[in-house]
């Protein structure tokens, strides 16, 4: 398995998952753009920090308001998490 830290191998692995999805985000469905808030990014189903790995099966193509957006979801549900196990324990 390749790691996504290859610059060659990113962009087709971007392009790869864009041409599969046909070219629309998999969470908002927008169709992609060249730059902008819609522009292609490569989104981990299981984020790496929760186990996930740089499989193809576990990668899709989100535009990047959407991957931004699911970034700060995760760090706030992971923090509040934290906070409840802290605050639980004697």
């Amino acid at each position: 398995m390749k790691r996504l830290k290859h610059p060659l191998y990113r962009m087709w692995v971007r392009r790869h998952l864009v041409k599969l999805q046909g070219g629309f985000c998999c969470y908002c469905g927008r169709s992609f753009t060249k730059r902008g808030a819609t522009s292609p990014t490569i989104e981990h189903k299981k984020a790496i920090m929760d186990g996930g790995t740089d499989d193809l099966a576990n990668l899709a193509a989100a535009c990047l308001h959407c991957n931004q957006h699911r970034g700060t979801q995760k760090n706030q549900s992971k923090q509040k998490a934290a906070q409840k196990t802290s605050v639980a324990a004697p």
